[in-house]
């Protein structure tokens, strides 16, 4: 096993798979990607927008994405500031209509394409620490399997492990989060009389939102998104009261056509909060994707972040192996930043349009949580030399 390599990519989900796609187009001589997963984690489905297609172009994978016959999506409706359904359509959209992808599927495709371009692929490996004392690069310290510890230095490393931004933790960054949003899903089996197309769904409730859409299985992913205070108080986490919940919107339950089946079934939870780094880079280091910051499910951005995220970062993580020109990751994370207040203003502007419910709990946080902008810094060289072991 080696233990030097020129990148070293903490995270195999969209945005560690595409920054190691990336910088092995770019000429990158050794991209190793880590990930402490076997990438069968159940995943959400999740919409991509029409120019994700531009990404995957850029990422050289779109041909082989389109031989996967992924269901496509024609826009969608939703139930948001009143009863009736409002429509967006991709009709008239430049690129054409978008994806509904399972995202294990979607996730083990991108994992491949990076082994097929020649990335080092270490599953079951698990980041314990990491150092940037030494001047020429990263210290990784891995464990696999419940093995010895194994040390492998970087020259550069990319945290795309996702909210828990595993390596950027380590070297001193701090998690900032703006709420608690948290989402139950299910895959549902649809019927004939699902009226769901290939549209997707989005409907709010005083208690938070719910979102559907179909699959190329022929399943159904279903949502809901509430407060975790509140998913406490109504125990939603249970399937019968997650369902009943379901049966009471005015238009999922039914468009879904599922209500003849009943629970139980298998709900996953996960945290969605909206979050960023205090600082997005650092020696030897940079964070993309949700690693960087996490969106609300509702701005469908997750995927096609990170992969512009991604891609941004590969010459510029090249300017830094060649020519060792810290500024260019430095600009990638002010920008990263920056991108992360216009989101937040977006969110508040989205919330506030849903007016019914002003003094539900869940609405009444969704206009206070808003996370304020870190200091601004300047684009001096980047000099940290810590050692933290990650949590």
């Amino acid at each position: 096993m080696n233990t030097h390599c020129d990148v070293a990519v903490i995270g195999a989900g969209p945005a560690g798979c595409a920054a190691a796609i990336a910088l092995r187009r770019a000429g990158v001589g050794s991209v190793v990607l880590i990930d402490a997963g076997d990438g069968q984690r159940p995943r959400y489905g999740e919409s991509l927008p029409p120019a994700t297609g531009l990404l995957l172009h850029a990422l050289g994978v779109a041909d082989a994405f389109a031989a996967l016959n992924v269901r496509r999506c024609i826009g969608n409706a939703s139930s948001w500031g009143a009863q009736t359904l409002g429509y967006n359509d991709f009709l008239f959209d430049p690129h054409g209509p978008g994806w509904q992808v399972d995202r294990r599927d979607f996730d083990a495709f991108l994992l491949q394409q990076a082994r097929s371009g020649g990335t080092s692929v270490r599953l079951h490996t698990r980041l314990e620490s990491a150092s940037d004392a030494d001047p020429d690069g990263l210290r990784l310290r891995l464990r696999s399997h419940g093995a010895a510890l194994t040390t492998l230095h970087a020259r550069f490393a990319v945290d795309a492990s996702g909210q828990r931004a595993r390596l950027a933790q380590a070297l001193g960054a701090e998690r900032v989060t703006g709420d608690r949003l948290v989402c139950l899903a299910a895959l549902l089996p649809v019927d004939t009389t699902s009226r769901l197309g290939q549209r997707s769904l989005l409907e709010a409730v005083d208690y938070g939102w719910w979102y559907a859409a179909p699959l190329t299985s022929g399943e159904a992913i279903v949502v809901l998104a509430t407060d975790a205070a509140v998913l406490r108080e109504q125990r939603l986490q249970e399937p019968a009261r997650w369902s009943a919940r379901l049966a009471q919107t005015h238009h999922i339950g039914a468009t879904v056509g599922w209500m003849r089946r009943a629970p139980p079934y298998c709900l996953s939870t996960r945290q969605a909060r909206s979050a960023r780094l205090s600082h997005c880079c650092g020696a030897h280091w940079l964070a993309i994707g949700d690693a960087a910051s996490s969106y609300d499910p509702l701005s469908s951005q997750g995927v096609h972040k990170a992969l512009a995220d991604a891609l941004a970062a590969a010459p510029r993580i090249c300017a830094v192996l060649e020519r060792h020109q810290d500024t260019a990751v430095m600009e990638q994370a002010q920008q990263m930043l920056a991108r992360f207040e216009g989101y937040q203003r977006m969110r508040e502007h989205f919330y506030r349009q849903e007016a019914r419910w002003l003094d539900a709990p869940f609405w009444r946080r969704r206009r206070a949580a808003q996370i304020p902008a870190p200091p601004p810094t300047d684009h001096s060289p980047i000099k940290t030399h810590r050692m933290n072991v990650s949590p």
